[in-house]
């Protein structure tokens, strides 16, 4: 049986450009400073006991049905995780809306949802208007061609919502959470092409980032485990993944990378490239950082902002109330 590809189809580079943003005001050309090349440890990894485990869980972008979105799920997955180190593991770990960002970016020119589009859509779609987590808007893996087609602007429950009902044989109403919680983007950037010293010493000090390859039919469809080297060159760079840590197997350095094809895909959903020789052209200077902020979440920790039903209200004021009848 013959299949298509499993990456980011095609157009991941084809996506729609923002041209809202203003980039330069949270572009980061800075990325960690350089660590002394002899303190880097041989293994390090964000996903393993060793480094306390603050990776959130591993997702699988095929399913329910097929969906090129590995944009979305390579730069979630990264910035979510860094929301988990940078508050220590406090707190259950953020799963950002990957369908939110799938619904309503292509809306504002970030990404042509299951289409493709590259790790940047996804950044300047959360710097301008934030992302709410799964609890908002949970994996279809559809995009914003479900809705009515002229449509101009996202609809508001296509970006978080929540339903009830008055018995049960009635579906039941739905409403628009318009006050979510949502979490933002200070800044990013990307490192220099070839520089394995810069995406170790980044890793190292400010968590996992997001780096494109290639993807070949030997590493979809026969990689078990291990550590992959590319005998064959490939250079039609389709897929985004977030590379988690490094180490040392067998005689050759690796990348340890996280996956969106499910735990049953590889190592639990992870996989070793060997590091240094740009296999699968991960090293060829396509690799982004963010950096998130969590101010809302912090709000409502502290108690100036109080759930309801409805979204966020201030404290001391009322929920809104909606009929179901």
């Amino acid at each position: 049986m013959a299949f298509a590809t499993l990456c980011c189809v095609q157009s991941r580079n084809h996506g729609h450009r923002g041209n809202k943003l203003d980039a330069s005001q949270y572009y980061n050309h800075l990325p960690a400073p350089l660590m002394d090349i002899n303190k880097l440890p041989k293994h390090f990894s964000w996903c393993s006991n060793g480094a306390g485990n603050l990776c959130t869980p591993s997702w699988n972008q095929h399913i329910p049905i097929y969906c090129g979105s590995c944009w979305a799920h390579g730069s979630t997955h990264m910035v979510q995780d860094r929301l988990k180190i940078h508050k220590k593991g406090m707190g259950p770990g953020v799963m950002l809306s990957r369908q939110a960002l799938l619904n309503c970016g292509a809306y504002h020119g970030y990404g042509d949802g299951c289409n493709g589009g590259d790790v940047f859509d996804m950044f300047g779609y959360m710097t301008e208007f934030g992302l709410p987590d799964e609890s908002c808007m949970i994996y279809t893996a559809t995009d914003h061609h479900v809705f009515p087609e002229g449509l101009k602007q996202c609809p508001d429950t296509a970006l978080c919502r929540n339903c009830n009902s008055n018995n049960e044989s009635d579906p039941g109403t739905c409403w628009a959470i318009k006050e979510p919680i949502k979490y933002k983007l200070k800044r990013w950037g990307r490192i220099e092409p070839s520089n394995v010293h810069g995406m170790m010493s980044e890793i190292m000090q400010r968590g996992p980032i997001t780096c494109s390859i290639a993807c070949p039919d030997d590493f979809i469809w026969n990689y078990t485990g291990g550590v992959y080297t590319d005998v064959n060159n490939s250079t039609d760079v389709d897929h985004d993944v977030e590379v988690v840590g490094w180490g040392h197997e067998d005689g050759k350095d690796f990348w340890h990378v996280r996956n969106s094809w499910g735990t049953f895909w590889g190592e639990l959903g992870f996989f070793k490239l060997e590091r240094g020789v740009n296999t699968l052209q991960i090293e060829s200077g396509d690799c982004w950082y963010a950096e998130p902020e969590y101010k809302l979440e912090e709000e409502v920790r502290e108690g100036d902002l109080v759930g309801s039903m409805y979204g966020l209200i201030p404290r001391n004021h009322s929920a809104p109330h909606l009929s179901l009848a």
